[in-house]
């Protein structure tokens, strides 16, 4: 696991291109959801800002698969977790 204790808290500009660069490209769903789940697996995330941990949480399972050839994600609901970082 990647160690982030001196990594600064994700802000929402990041985020926001991470689910960008998820719709679309099943290529980086690896990728994200390695990056976000760095701070979900903190024994003490310390992420202030509700709507960016909300997303990190969505984000670490972006790779997950509800069957052998498809994603249980998708653009869809990418699109959505857009408009509701824009909200929160």
């Amino acid at each position: 696991m990647s160690d982030c204790k001196d990594l600064s808290e994700p802000t929402r500009s990041e985020v926001r291109q991470k689910v960008l660069a998820l719709i679309g490209d099943d290529t980086a769903r690896r990728g994200v959801s390695d990056w976000a789940a760095q701070w979900v697996r903190r024994t003490d995330p310390d992420i202030e800002d509700p709507g960016v941990w909300l997303a990190l949480t969505r984000l670490s399972g972006a790779d997950f698969r509800d069957s052998p050839t498809t994603y249980l994600h998708g653009d869809e609901d990418f699109a959505a977790w857009l408009r509701e970082l824009g909200e929160s």
